[in-house]
């Protein structure tokens, strides 16, 4: 079962692959590298970019670029904005300072520029969106679950339309956590869904930043055509048919859900097999961005009949699905997984 459908009509990103949608396309498997420079944001000025964390930087690039696109204004606009680890350079720069020199010296900029609420807080002052907004956190699923979410808002009529994205910083201090667990390592596995052993972490090396679309109900198109539509979905009543499959495994925590997540999908593959396509292996390890730049890797391969590389399929699924892209895509169901075992779903089609 789906919820009634959505319009997506316009998208801001930024990745160290660039700041189109369409250099999406140029990411090379296992080269995963971060953003070098954000550029200059209309109407902030250099010292206050300078001020922000990366984390805000790249919300409000990719925010706005969304929102210049639609041409949205900003009345009953509603902002959704989903992390993993929060603005965690400045949180730590902060405590920093408090322990080391005391709490004369600890810097109030870096503390409000902290929080988990300052992407979202900056994003609402700087576009004036003042209908209301939600910061969501959660785990590698988070891109997909904030997006359903502003879309089950929509469907309520609590907003006349919606700016939803994702974000994530590199950050020393989440790399060093994760490598003392044994997480993330740098080699890639030999593929996808690629569940944990007691062996060396696989990995596609930590990167970072910023997805973000603009999401109206098809009803306010009137006659516009939006990039494509969308609808959330309810994996326990999906019935297959999509012409693309796009996964979140990335051989962490969430893949031996993911891995359980493709075994369901691929048993409701009667009359014809999808191609299976990953964004991890593209993009590295975004956590909750991941799952966003998947849904822009389907907005993308159904508004422009875009072609993404493919990766190595787990034995236990590959026969449930194609290796390859075939032409054009009608549809993408675009799946992930959290560490925790929660999973999200949505489709994306013309």
């Amino acid at each position: 079962m789906m919820a009634p459908a959505l319009g997506i009509t316009s998208v801001g990103v930024i990745m160290p692959a660039g700041t189109e949608l369409a250099a999406l396309r140029t990411a090379q498997a296992g080269q995963v590298s971060l953003v070098q420079q954000v550029p200059a944001i209309d109407g902030i000025a250099k010292n206050d970019m300078r001020r922000m964390s990366k984390l805000t930087r790249f919300t409000l690039f990719a925010a706005q670029r969304a929102m210049l696109s639609a041409a949205l204004q900003p009345p009953g606009t509603g902002l959704f904005v989903g992390l993993t680890h929060g603005p965690t350079s400045h949180l730590v720069e902060f405590h920093d300072y408090l322990f080391d020199y005391g709490p004369d010296m600890a810097s109030p900029n870096s503390f409000s520029s902290g929080v988990t609420n300052a992407p979202l807080s900056s994003v609402s002052a700087f576009l004036k969106l003042t209908t209301g907004g939600i910061t969501i956190l959660g785990y590698e699923n988070n891109g997909l679950d904030v997006l359903n979410c502003c879309g089950r808002s929509l469907d309520d009529s609590e907003y006349t339309a919606c700016l939803v994205g994702s974000s994530e910083e590199y950050s020393g201090v989440v790399h060093g956590a994760y490598r003392a667990c044994g997480w993330f390592g740098e080699k890639a596995p030999a593929f996808l869904p690629c569940p944990r052993d007691n062996g060396p972490a696989p990995g596609f090396g930590i990167s970072e930043g910023s997805a973000f679309a603009v999401i109206e109900p098809l009803s306010r198109y009137n006659g516009r055509k939006p990039l494509c539509c969308f609808s959330p979905v309810n994996l326990e009543h999906y019935k297959g048919g999509a012409d693309i499959v796009i996964s979140g495994a990335g051989a962490g925590m969430q893949d031996a859900f993911e891995l359980a997540l493709l075994e369901r999908i691929g048993l409701n593959n009667k009359a014809k097999k999808p191609t299976l396509l990953f964004s991890r292996p593209l993009f590295g390890e975004t956590f909750g961005l991941g799952a966003m730049l998947s849904c822009l890797m389907a907005c993308d391969i159904v508004a422009n009949n875009a072609v993404y590389p493919p990766f190595p399929v787990n034995p236990v699924v590959k026969d449930s699905f194609d290796a390859q892209q075939h032409g054009p895509a009608q549809s993408v169901l675009v799946v992930a997984a959290g560490r925790n075992g929660q999973a999200s779903a949505a489709l994306f089609y013309k």
